[in-house]
């Protein structure tokens, strides 16, 4: 555009220098009109600027990561002037792992026209992704001059961690402790008088106690209750936030830590298990906590950990618990951690010696290995030790519940 500047100067250098040599009123006329005519250009191009309709779309609203987003701009030019050139510049950024960049995109518009500019944008980690509109930039006929005006478009889009399907049901069943959860099962019937689990058909074998004596002579037909089975577990899952290292090995780290949760969360669901996740949040100095039973449960859980901001130095959910949560009972705890605190997990494994205890250490094992000798002592305790190298995540979180 700087070569056009000059060139179009140089014009006027040399129409005036006419318009002076011949000082007839035509050159005049020739001169004048070159001198206002970059006005009037500019003038098109800046009302045209605020005559163009910008929106921002995508086709979903989630995604996995490095998958291909199709993040559509929808343009509609309601001015009677065509637009020779237009450039826009999305902008985007994943706010957990801080990562950004820009995308330009150059079109033309016909006068009172629209047009849809699709683009393709990924991300290689999971967080949210917030894209925008930075600005768009309006260029003139002759490209002399170019007006730019910011936008406030803009629109998030959810990476996911990736999910990794662990082959085994990684809950075995505890008889050391009995707890009564106050919980029935919403899938299957029981023996337990206290709650009703539904109504059916009278079929050869049941019980007659338990005719319901009002339905079946109102249904003219046999009407059988069926109790609920109450829920002997009580599982719990302890996350550790804390990321450390360099920023592309903590960034790996928190990547992997989540493919972790997400991965242990849909293993339990999948086997029909009721939990809780724990982590504690730095910024608000506070215990978060989140029941988990469906899907849905898992993806807002999940939604909430990618607000986060994950910390360095914080303190460690486990030590939260062994100050406060050492009454709590729990059949199974679950601890997702990149820092292997031993003072916290043997603290927490003699106050609970009948709870089944699983440690998921993820980090670079080829730097951050746990050693043998503290493996044995693990073992001592009954605690199970699964460690998920970030450099192979999928292979080693898919070895977990596997002895």
């Amino acid at each position: 555009m700087v070569r056009n500047k000059l060139g179009y100067l140089l014009f006027l250098i040399i129409a005036g220098f006419f318009a002076i040599l011949y000082n007839e009123y035509f050159i005049g006329i020739i001169f004048l009109t070159a001198v206002v005519f970059p006005m009037v250009l500019l003038s098109i191009a800046v009302y045209c600027s605020f005559k163009v309709r910008i929106k921002l779309d995508s086709t979903t609203k989630t995604a996995g990561k490095r998958e291909f987003l199709n993040l559509t701009v929808n343009l509609n030019n309601t001015s009677i002037f065509p637009i020779a050139r237009m450039n826009i510049v999305i902008e985007y950024y994943n706010e957990l792992s801080k990562e950004g960049n820009k995308e330009s995109i150059q079109v033309t518009l016909d006068q009172k026209s629209s047009q849809n500019v699709s683009c393709q944008i990924s991300s290689k980690y999971s967080g949210n992704v917030l894209f925008k509109v930075k600005s768009i930039t309006l260029y003139d006929y002759f490209h002399i001059w170019s007006f730019t005006r910011k936008s406030k478009q803009e629109i998030p889009v959810t990476v996911l961690p990736e999910t990794y399907e662990i082959p085994v049901d990684i809950i075995k069943e505890n008889h050391f402790i009995n707890i009564d959860s106050g919980i029935y099962s919403d899938n299957r019937p029981g023996d337990d008088p206290s709650e009703v689990f539904g109504i059916r058909e009278y079929r050869e074998g049941d019980k007659p106690n338990r005719i319901h004596q009002k339905l079946t002579l109102k249904q003219s037909q046999l009407m059988v209750k069926e109790f609920s089975e109450p829920v002997k577990e009580v599982i719990a899952v302890f996350l550790d936030l804390n990321c450390k290292g360099k920023y592309v090995t903590r960034l790996q780290i928190l990547d992997g830590l989540l493919d972790c949760i997400i991965s242990i969360a849909y293993n339990l669901i999948i086997n029909q298990h009721r939990f809780k996740m724990f982590w504690f949040e730095n910024n608000e100095r506070k215990e978060g906590e989140f029941s988990v039973q469906t899907e849905e449960d898992c993806l807002a859980a999940i939604g909430q950990l990618l607000k986060l901001q994950f910390p360095v130095n914080n303190t460690s959910i486990l030590t939260e618990q062994n100050r406060y949560g050492i009454n709590k009972s729990y059949t199974h705890v679950i601890y997702i951690t990149s820092e292997f605190r031993e003072e916290d997990i043997f603290e927490w494994s003699r106050n609970h010696k009948d709870t089944f205890f699983t440690v998921l250490y993820i980090n670079d094992l080829d730097k951050y290995p746990v050693n043998e000798k503290l493996k044995s002592v693990l073992y001592d305790f009954n605690i199970d030790l699964y460690e998920i190298d970030i450099n192979n995540i999928e292979s080693t979180i898919r070895a977990v519940g596997i002895a």
